[in-house]
């Protein structure tokens, strides 16, 4: 397994090197639908504010490489402190024609304030699936966003149970 994954490093670095773009922009994410009862239950009235965040979109792609950080400021309720997110990820894409789909992991840290937060720092893993329709110098991206931990059962778990928050962003090349 090693020797594969050495290889196909080996077989992406020149792919790396023919194409650099980096693009940035405005992103917004909702809590995803399939939410397990714990989280139901924090919302009993059904959708709240607290089920949105806002904020910026910035990814790096190099070929069949990629890397991306999304920043998010997630509004509290009664029961929910306010967050700010960043989340990190790192991993492969590949693009045919103007599309362009992508699976990243990386580490990802939170601040939560006010509302009684009893966590001010928090840090963890997400695992990134995204879709791009890149027109020109402009991207429109469908991601979905689940925080998981660095092991092979979150990761399975993370198909298994797909809660997590689903985005959309338009992202222009710079």
């Amino acid at each position: 397994m090693k020797k594969l994954a050495i290889g196909f490093l080996l077989l992406a670095v020149p792919f790396a090197l023919f194409s650099l773009d980096f693009y940035v922009g405005p992103t917004a994410y909702y809590a995803s639908v399939i939410q397990p009862q714990s989280v139901k239950n924090l919302s009993p009235s059904g959708m709240s504010v607290s089920d949105f965040a806002i904020g910026g979109d910035a990814r790096l792609m190099a070929g069949l490489l990629w890397g991306g950080v999304v920043g998010l400021y997630q509004p509290g309720t009664d029961l929910l402190p306010n967050q700010l997110q960043f989340m990190t990820d790192v991993g492969l894409g590949l693009r045919i024609l103007f599309l362009r789909a992508a699976i990243g992991v990386g580490p990802d840290f939170g601040l939560a304030f006010g509302n009684g937060a009893t966590q001010a720092f928090r840090a963890g893993a997400n695992l990134r699936l995204t879709g791009d329709v890149i027109l020109g110098k402009v991207s429109f991206g469908l991601s979905w966003l689940s925080k998981i931990e660095f092991t092979q059962q979150s990761l399975s778990d993370a198909f298994s149970n797909p809660y997590g928050m689903l985005g959309v962003a338009v992202l222009f090349k710079l």
